[in-house]
């Protein structure tokens, strides 16, 4: 969960110069982001499922939705039906500004609580990023909120692997899920999701992850889980330093590297300012799961150019690009980040953070690896 907060940010014209909020305004170059064979490191199930998906599911289920009883302010909602595309739509963009992430995101997780709900969001989500140019993607869901309905996780699990191999089969695009622990659960369930994640550690599921609210519920909280996976296949990534101050963050990331053993951290959105931590993600070949719009749209950042993105690629940090919850804000796939850092940093560092995305992959093989890095256009990578 992420807190309750939102800014007006300013828009600055000179594309070159820090951009605040982008505009998208250069529709060519926006296009040819989203001509782009992409693969993606950090992307939420729930958070990335369109409108029209669900608005089909409740409308197939004879069920309406609802908006919550009050916006953010405590101010009443007076018309709580939503009657269409669009008006479900501007529900969910409404996250943070008008209403609570409990309630915006109760409507993808209840679209995924039975065997066949689940396979049938993971359809979703694919033809989702095949819409996006996405062909690989390591999708993170919270098994414990689609238990709901009687399902164990483990069934969770299950039913998603084979609703994302029905999704290969019909869009050609690979997804290969890590499975988050939600931060609000207590250790003892923490353990309970990793050894469900375990039982598909070599059909499917390629990592776990720590995800929602930061705050209150620190890193360390989840040692014992993590240590599950030491001996295992299964890499390990750390929503860190995301929404809390900067010594917070910072901390949860250390703790993260060196307790919990990560091999990714999603955000760092203060790491830029500390070599030491810079260094030891080195060390340990961990790369960054950035999520720039996100940060933005969140107001964890003022600014893209806050990230200092460029800085970390410079220093060698492996830094990969991620739309996070595309559909829980405007404009918020992938090609809209890519946009936004080609904008500031030119087109070699777009080039260089998609090379990232593949070469960081965890469920892609070396072979598979060097195959798409050489058979993608060239001038996707061109320097």
């Amino acid at each position: 969960m992420r807190p309750k907060s939102s800014k007006n940010l300013n828009v600055k014209s000179n594309t070159t110069e820090k951009m605040g909020k982008p505009s998208f305004e250069d529709e060519n170059y926006l296009l040819s982001m989203r001509k782009r064979t992409t693969f993606l490191n950090h992307i939420h199930w729930d958070g990335s499922i369109p409108a029209e998906s669900l608005w089909d599911f409740y409308q197939s289920k004879g069920e309406k939705i609802f908006l919550p009883e009050q916006y953010i302010g405590g101010t009443a909602v007076r018309s709580r039906e939503v009657r269409s595309i669009a008006e479900l739509r501007e529900f969910q963009t409404g996250l943070f500004s008008k209403y609570d992430i409990v309630s915006v995101f109760a409507v993808p997780v209840g679209a995924m609580q039975t065997a066949e709900d689940l396979k049938s969001m993971a359809r979703a989500h694919c033809a989702y990023l095949k819409s996006q140019g996405t062909v690989y993607a390591e999708s993170r869901f919270a098994p414990w909120y689609h238990t709901q309905q009687g399902l164990s996780m483990d069934k969770v699990i299950g039913y998603a692997l084979e609703g994302f191999a029905q999704g290969e089969e019909e869009a050609g695009v690979r997804v290969r899920p890590i499975v988050c622990i939600n931060r609000e659960v207590d250790p003892a369930e923490a353990k309970k999701i990793v050894q469900a994640a375990l039982h598909f550690a070599e059909r499917g599921v390629v990592g776990i992850d720590l995800a929602c609210y930061e705050p209150p519920f620190p890193a360390e909280r989840f040692r014992e889980a993590y240590a599950l996976t030491f001996d295992s296949p299964l890499k390990r990534t750390v929503h860190a330093d995301e929404m809390c101050s900067e010594e917070e963050g910072i901390r949860n990331v250390h703790t993260a590297l060196t307790l919990l053993r990560a091999d990714g951290i999603g955000h760092g959105v203060h790491l830029y300012k500390h070599p030491e931590i810079v260094e030891l993600m080195l060390k340990n070949n961990v790369r960054l799961e950035s999520s720039p719009i996100s940060n933005l749209t969140c107001s964890f950042i003022n600014d893209i150019a806050d990230l200092h993105l460029d800085e970390l690629v410079k220093s060698a940090i492996t830094v990969t690009i991620n739309s996070d919850d595309p559909a829980m804000w405007e404009n918020g796939d992938l090609a809209h980040n890519l946009y936004a850092l080609g904008k500031l940093y030119g087109d070699e560092f777009v080039a260089t953070v998609l090379k990232n995305s593949i070469e960081t992959a965890w469920g892609l093989s070396e072979l598979e690896k060097r195959h798409y890095l050489t058979t993608i256009d060239s001038a996707q990578f061109q320097q």
